[in-house]
């Protein structure tokens, strides 16, 4: 007695074929990829030949009025060494960066903690946080400037002169002038490190929080003894680029100063400009700005082995 055993029958597919790759196919995707990694070439190119030509230029005798007056090897770095308005002008940016960024960092401290509670409209207050990082720095110094104008015409000397105060110079007065160039920064720039540390502050475990409350440590000792170490990396990064952008000001100074008045605000970024431009002296003012891209480097430098440290520790 036989069995008949059941015939299987192969029914066509209903998905289309799918070709398998050539090598015609992976070469195009090749050629596709480094097409496209042609313009994250092209930049950093373009950005090291700018650099390398403004080192040219600093080896040369070059005025915008007579042209290339030839080969001066480091002539214009001993100028500049041996000038008093370039010592003059990074003692002024050293000044100006450190009021700013000390008085930033700690209002922008208190800042952070207060956004960190949960008030009623918090929302709100954060998304104000960030409405100076949204104004350039031009438009936001010359807000500033109308406010800080001399006279009854400017708001602030306005409101003095309503409280019988008499009125004051603002950045019309060589002793005022710095101090009110570093209220504007810390406008524009505050809600930067604010927003790095509310961050920092939303990431912090709470577990240790909690123990030190239930051990009766008050508000700043909770602060100072637990939160503080823990966001360390957080005011590190902030920073290092707050402390750069702050060597580098120039925009917000130019719009409202000058420099002036005389040379009470005349930081390196002005003086590389104004040697440079109004004074015709190209490589002389380029040499100012390759000083303060050396200062740049090396305060950068520490500060960024100073971030690879306390992430390692973290």
């Amino acid at each position: 007695m036989s069995i008949a055993l059941p015939r299987f029958v192969r029914r066509p597919s209903s998905r289309p074929d799918v070709k398998p790759a050539t090598s015609e196919g992976a070469a195009g995707d090749l050629r596709v990829g480094r097409l496209l990694m042609v313009p994250a070439l092209i930049v950093p190119i373009c950005l090291a030949l700018v650099f390398l030509t403004g080192v040219y230029v600093t080896l040369r005798s070059w005025r915008l009025t007579t042209g290339d007056a030839g080969f001066v090897g480091l002539a214009n770095y001993g100028k500049v060494l041996s000038d008093g308005h370039f010592w003059h002008s990074a003692l002024l940016t050293g000044k100006f960066t450190v009021l700013d960024i000390v008085i930033e960092t700690f209002l922008a401290t208190l800042m952070a903690l207060a956004l960190n509670k949960g008030l009623r409209g918090i929302r709100v207050y954060r998304s104000l946080l960030i409405l100076p990082l949204m104004t350039p720095p031009v438009v936001g110094a010359l807000v500033w400037k109308v406010l800080f104008r001399s006279g009854t015409g400017g708001f602030f000397n306005f409101v003095l002169w309503k409280m019988g105060i008499p009125g004051q110079g603002f950045l019309g007065s060589p002793d005022q002038a710095l101090y009110s160039l570093v209220t504007i920064d810390i406008w524009l720039n505050m809600p930067f490190i604010a927003t790095i540390l509310l961050a920092g502050m939303q990431s912090l475990p709470q577990e240790p929080i909690d123990a030190a409350v239930i051990d009766g440590a008050n508000v700043w000792q909770t602060f100072w003894r637990i939160k503080l170490p823990m966001l360390i990396p957080f005011y590190i990064v902030a920073l290092f680029f707050r402390v750069i952008d702050s060597l580098n000001v120039f925009d917000s100074i130019y719009g409202t100063t000058s420099g002036g008045p005389g040379d009470t605000t005349r930081v390196l970024p002005i003086n590389g400009y104004e040697n440079a431009f109004p004074f015709y002296n190209l490589s002389y003012g380029l040499t100012v700005f390759m000083m303060l891209w050396i200062i740049c480097m090396v305060v950068g430098s520490l500060l960024y082995v100073r971030v690879k440290r306390a992430t390692v520790d973290t």
